[in-house]
Order: C-alpha cells, then structure tokens, then sequence
C-alpha cells in the first residue's frame, strides 16, 4: 500500500469562542459540547473567507457540524421539535405552526383564545377566494351579497338601475337624452353643445366659421374670404421670383432672385457673396465684420495686392496648393499667455469604413513634437495621447526616453537587438525583467539572487543555509511534504497538523 500522507485541520475541545485566528480557506472544527445550542460556538465546523489583513481572513463561515446535522435525524414528513423541516416522498409536512396558526390537513386554525384568521395582501394585492359559501349555508357568496346590496342600487339623475334577483346582477345605463344621434360641423360650420350637471349632452347645434382674413403689407391692407378668394404672393420684376406647388395634401411657396438680378440702388452684403464668373481684384476687399462672410466664385479669383481674411474657418478645396514662401508661420497671432493649444496640421484620410483625422506638430502641454493617427478634435484643437509611431531611417537623439504611454518596448523588425556602449559598459539602475531565457558565462551567485552552482542534487529542494550565502539541498520519501520544525528549520514530514485554536 502506498505512503498515506494525513492532514489535520484546527480543532478544540475546550475552547468556547469562534476561531479567530484562521486564514482564507483555512478549516476548524469544535467538538466543545457545553456550548453547542443555538447561538453559541460548539459542535461547528468553520472556514476562513474573505480578503486578508496581516495573514487573518476578515470574515468566518459556518459551513457544518455535529450541531446542524442532529437537527436532521428524524422521519421525513413529520414536524419535530427544535429539528429541521423534512418533507416525505411526495413533497409534503404533517402540519405546520406559524406563531398562532396551525395549517393540519384541509384546516386552518388559530391557536390562540377567540383569535382572529386575517387575509391581508401588500400593496395592490387582492384576496381571490373560490367556491365561497357563507356561514356554512348553502348561499353562494354572489347571492349573499346581491341579497344585501343588489336591492339598495337606484339609478340618480340621468342614470337607470335594473335589478335582477334571478341573476343576482343589477344593471346600470345611462339614460336618453333628446339629442338626435349623429355628427356635427362641417368645413364652415362649427358644432355647438349644451352639457348639463351629469356631464350629458342636452342640446347640440351648428354655427357658421368667420371666413374673412384680413392681410397687412409694408404698405396697404386688404381682406380675403376664405371660401371664395385667393391670396396671391407676387414678387418684384428682376429682384424676386415666387414659384407656388401643390403635392398630395401640401402647398409649398418659394421665394427666391431670378437668374439676372437688378439692383436699382445701393447693395450692402452682410452674408456670403456668390460671384458666377472671374472675381479681379487689383486693391482690398472687405466683406463686412461679421465671421460667416464669404466670397464665392466658380471663375477665378485674382487679387493682386495683399489678402487678409478675417474669419473663423478658411476652406481651399483645391487638388494641389503651390506656396512660394519657404517658412510657413502657425498661430502667428500667439502672445505670451498659456492658450493650451497645439501647433500643427491636421489631415484627414479613410480607413475603409470611417473617416479618421490625424495629427503631426507640437504638443503644449509636453512641449515635445507629437503624431497620432486617430484624433477626435470635436472638443477643441488640443491633441492628447495615446501617440502613434513613426518610421525613419535613423535617429540621432542625446537622452532617449521610452515609455511615454502604456507600452515600453525596443522591437526589432529583423535580426537581434545588441547594445554595444562606446566605452564597453551598459550600466543599468532599475530592475531587469527577463520573460526569454538568459544564458550567463558564469555561475549566478546567491549575493545576487542565484545559486552559486553549475551541478543539482537529484529529487532534492533548495534550501539556504542558516547565514543566507549558500545553498544545500533536502530530499524526501513517498507522501512526505516540506514544512518547518518549531526552531523554523525546514524538514520533510508526511503528517500535517493544523494544531489547535
């Protein structure tokens, strides 16, 4: 028979108190009888849970125990004292108490003197009771009631009861009125009504609707009757056109300027300006003060003198831009006062399913040139991390820092890495995380984290020597585990005790 390897949990036969001392997961069973009753800390089995705080679990459960078990050693189907309830085979409990009622076969009976039986739902919640008979008579509980209330319903002003012992029902209508049943108004009449204290109607009539529309002007006025006039808008000859249509069961009038517009006087433009052939400036144009002001023209557009344009947003929709001026300046109108803005150029480009918008140029806030390939500017021109890469075919930099956002790799794309120091010394001031294998020209010694040796001991364990700067070796039989003796040295032992609370 092989080796058996025994483990044994925390228990106690004298303690009277919940373990206070067990780890997550950790077991502990009292067999203290004298403190075994409901409440109390005796014939239970405990475990550790929860998060820990200086090697103790924060929270204790009972999962079992002499105690909770004896409460299930009775008949199935049978309510026993200070036991738990078992139903039999079919599901079922002899009789059941509930404080002061007792639920025996069919029966529901109070337990207490003259105690009352109470159905009282929660909320909205209503009593159904069926085949109702009262009394023990054989009155259905419909009779009963219509033969207490169904003779006490008469019909008030404008309403007609009929009872109906037979059918133990009694019928309520509203009774007529003389108001002639059917509809009332038309396109030039509106219905009228009289309605009386029960809300009934007791008369009904028409009256004719006002068709006059009266229709005031920058000068004169006139009115239109609406069953037998038209209203014309009419527009001025070469300055405005109005077209009117009519679709399904909507008119639709347009207003606009005819193709040749002549003006008769001065034009002042505060909008945008739409020019249809060449656009030649020799001087200044001005557009007013107001930030939408545009220019269009689907000719070309010459200006021979300086061009300023004072607005928000600039638009060139051209193929091809041509600058002869070799130093373009940004944000040429920044003073000394921290804006928060970037300098830079955005583009815009099409990943096949969505338009992205990009960024190259100086980041304020790290005041270090930036590039990010995916950019949402909804919120202000202010570009944010994370940064994307960019390719060259070589970098001269004097400090290099890595690891600006979440990533802090140097990855080749074809051959091996090598860090080769001009003066044949890589000196490295932070921990050294290893995830490949690391092969060493030398035996790693324990000082610095290794063990000193180049051959192993078969089946064995390390364990340090008692000053901490060597390395021996403790092996073992069948089933045994390693643990610590009470001078906390390691040995290999094939019981584990768990000692006592």
């Amino acid at each position: 028979m092989a080796k058996l390897t025994r483990m044994k949990i925390l228990t106690t036969g004298a303690n009277t108190n919940v373990p206070g001392n067990l780890k997550t997961g950790e077991l502990a069973y009292s067999y203290e009888q004298s403190e075994k009753g409901v409440g109390e800390a005796g014939e239970r089995l405990y475990i550790g849970s929860g998060t820990e705080s200086n090697g103790i679990a924060s929270s204790l459960d009972i999962i079992g125990g002499k105690f909770f078990t004896q409460m299930l050693d009775h008949a199935h189907g049978e309510l026993t004292a200070s036991s738990a309830i078992i139903t039999d085979s079919s599901n079922k409990i002899n009789q059941l108490n509930v404080d002061n009622l007792r639920l025996d076969a069919n029966t529901i009976t109070s337990t207490d003197t003259n105690g009352n039986i109470v159905l009282d739902p929660a909320g909205a919640g209503k009593t159904v009771l069926h085949n109702v008979y009262i009394n023990g008579t054989s009155d259905s509980l419909a009779e009963f009631i219509y033969d207490t209330v169904g003779g006490a319903v008469t019909g008030g002003t404008g309403i007609t009861v009929a009872n109906s012992d037979g059918a133990d029902t009694s019928t309520v209508s509203i009774t007529n009125t003389s108001v002639t049943a059917g509809s009332y108004g038309s396109t030039t009449q509106i219905p009228t009504f009289t309605v009386n204290a029960q809300g009934q109607l007791i008369a009904a009539g028409v009256v004719d609707v006002a068709t006059a529309l009266t229709v005031n002007g920058d000068s004169g006025t006139g009115d239109v009757d609406l069953l037998t006039d038209d209203l014309r808008i009419i527009g001025t000859a070469n300055e405005v056109v109005t077209t009117s249509a009519k679709s399904g069961t909507n008119v639709t009038l347009t207003i606009g300027l005819p193709d040749d517009v002549t003006i008769g006087d001065a034009l002042t433009v505060t909008g945008a300006a739409s020019v249809g052939g060449n656009f030649s400036v020799d001087g200044n144009v001005t557009l007013g003060n107001a930030t939408s002001d545009t220019v269009n023209t689907s000719g070309n557009l010459i200006v021979g003198g300086d061009l300023t344009v004072n607005g928000t947003t600039t638009s060139v929709n051209s193929t091809v831009i041509s600058l002869d001026d070799p130093v373009l300046v940004l944000a040429d109108n920044s003073g000394t006062t921290v804006d928060g803005v970037d300098r830079g150029i955005r583009f815009k480009y099409g990943d096949g399913t969505a338009t992205k918008e990009g960024f190259f140029g100086f980041d304020h806030q790290t005041e270090r040139f930036v590039f990010t390939k995916d950019e949402d500017f909804s919120g202000g021109e202010d570009a944010s991390s994370p940064w994307h890469d960019a390719q060259f075919g070589g970098v001269y930099a004097g400090d290099l820092d890595l690891g600006i956002g979440a990533n802090n790799k140097i990855t080749t794309t074809a051959g091996n890495l090598v860090l080769d120091s001009f003066s044949g010394t890589i000196d490295i001031n932070d921990n050294v995380d290893i995830s490949g294998s690391l092969v060493l020209g030398t035996d790693l010694a324990v000082l610095h984290g290794g063990t000193g040796m180049s051959s192993f001991t078969g089946n064995g364990v390390f364990i340090s020597n008692s000053s901490g700067n060597a390395i021996s070796f403790l092996t073992g039989t069948e089933g045994k585990l390693i643990q610590f003796n009470s001078s906390g040295n390691p040995i290999s032992s094939d019981i584990i005790d768990g000692g006592t609370y």
